[in-house]
């Protein structure tokens, strides 16, 4: 009874913080979650209950939850996941900031790839292949720590396609700063790697192609193709970072990477349908959780990050259709006060993000739910036939390291050769059999 008892209150404390968490997107608590349900769905037809619970049936009524790869993304809708909204120092529950955009004419954007972000994008049941353009807001490891992870997983699990990433440079900063730079000695550091796979697998997605921008122009259009405008405006983040403002068929999504509330935003991003902005611990939540001493709480908290506070004021200024409140850990005990302190200066509708959150945006209004990802998930196919390099490019193992093999595994080796080329009716050649 003790234990069956512990997993009901365990449920229970599971589906409240849940609640809590999407309920005070419109300024409510968790316990009048199914109230605004209900108001949400007040104008359509209702689904009886011998309709929505059968014996061998779905459940037609889903709100809640998102399965990856299992709903079709309508021709005017943009959906963005979270898959990435925590604190720079990632943790099993919430990865480094990032988030993927994906937009019913088929393109597929990511905004900044922290630290942990590569196994949540994986997870999502999407080929690489459709997920190969990512923005960076700036060069902290908690907004690309993962993007060196991202780049070279490609060809192992499905990817075939260049990789394109955009990130900030120029404006007065060093070059040495910035993103050419960066993936320069990204894929030097990694040649190795690089170059000893070729011939063993398609490798063609070890192709880089990087856009440097200059981060301090404001309004600047960085991308501009499909009926998609990327645009970049300056943030407060030390120097030579940005946010970005993303349109599409009469969207508007603003996302903030890292930057104190600044002109820049207030101007141009009023109104977004999404508009998401860092909301970073309080100055008294980095005394306690952090052990940060007074001044580098208040530095942390007001001079290069936006602390919740902060973050209230800025959506009261600009006033999305929706906002949502990113990069600080959401615990049970830290998600209160962040309410609080945004609750000080907004009382529009925000969502405070936890990884894997989901928002389906449309000009009727915004669906948050949140995202059940399949943390076992294989690679899926590229979408194009895979070719490996030709003989001559092909990387050759020193003969003298080959020559060590142990003999008497080399007929196993022959075996597993003449068995595969016999069960699937092909001719390779075991390149050992010399």
């Amino acid at each position: 009874m003790r234990l069956t008892s512990f997993i009901s209150v365990l449920v229970v404390v599971m589906v409240g913080i849940a609640a809590f968490t999407i309920g005070h997107r419109n300024g409510t608590s968790g316990r009048d979650v199914g109230l605004i349900r209900s108001a949400m769905t007040a104008e359509e037809e209702p689904i009886s209950a011998t309709e929505n619970f059968t014996r061998t049936g779905a459940v037609k009524d889903n709100d809640l939850f998102y399965y990856p790869g299992t709903e079709d993304l309508d021709p005017d809708e943009m959906r963005v996941t979270a898959c990435g909204s925590g604190m720079p120092i990632p943790r099993m529950s919430q990865a480094a900031p990032c988030f993927l955009v994906e937009l019913g004419n088929g393109d597929k954007f990511i905004f900044d790839i922290g630290t942990g972000a590569t196994e949540r994008l994986m997870s999502l049941q999407i080929p690489l292949d459709y997920i190969n353009k990512v923005f960076i807001g700036h060069l902290h490891m908690d907004h690309m720590g993962d993007l060196p992870a991202f780049f070279l997983y490609g060809p192992q699990n499905g990817r075939i396609t260049p990789l394109q990433v955009w990130g900030p440079g120029g404006g007065g900063s060093p070059a040495e700063w910035g993103m050419k730079t960066s993936m320069d000695h990204m894929q030097k550091t990694w040649a190795w790697m690089q170059d000893t796979l070729v011939g063993t697998i398609d490798t063609r997605a070890f192709e880089l192609r990087v856009t440097e921008f200059d981060w301090s122009k404001v309004n600047n259009v960085i991308y501009n193709e499909n009926g998609v405008v990327i645009r970049t405006i300056p943030a407060i983040h030390f120097e030579q970072s940005v946010s970005f403002i993303l349109e599409w068929n009469g969207l508007k999504l603003a996302y903030s990477s890292d930057t104190v509330p600044n002109k820049w935003w207030a101007e141009h991003t009023k109104g977004a349908d999404l508009s998401i902005h860092e909301c970073f611990f309080t100055a008294p939540m980095f005394l306690k959780w952090y052990r940060f001493t007074p001044q580098e709480a208040l530095n942390a908290s007001t001079l290069i990050h936006t602390s919740a506070e902060m973050f209230g004021k800025i959506m009261a200024i600009t006033q999305p259709k929706h906002a949502v409140a990113f990069h600080f850990s959401n615990d049970p005990d830290t998600l209160p006060l962040i309410v609080d302190a945004v609750r000080k200066t907004y009382s529009g509708p925000v969502d405070f993000a936890k990884d894997f959150m989901v928002w389906n945006v449309t000009k009727d209004g915004t669906r948050t739910r949140l995202g059940v990802a399949n943390p076992n998930r294989y690679p899926l196919p590229p979408m194009g036939e895979k070719k490996m390099a030709e003989a001559t490019d092909r990387y050759e193992t020193p003969e003298w390291v080959t020559q060590g093999l142990e003999p008497d595994v080399l007929p196993v080796i022959q075996a597993i050769y003449d068995d595969f080329n016999e069960e699937y009716g092909t001719t390779i050649p075991n390149p050992l059999n010399r």
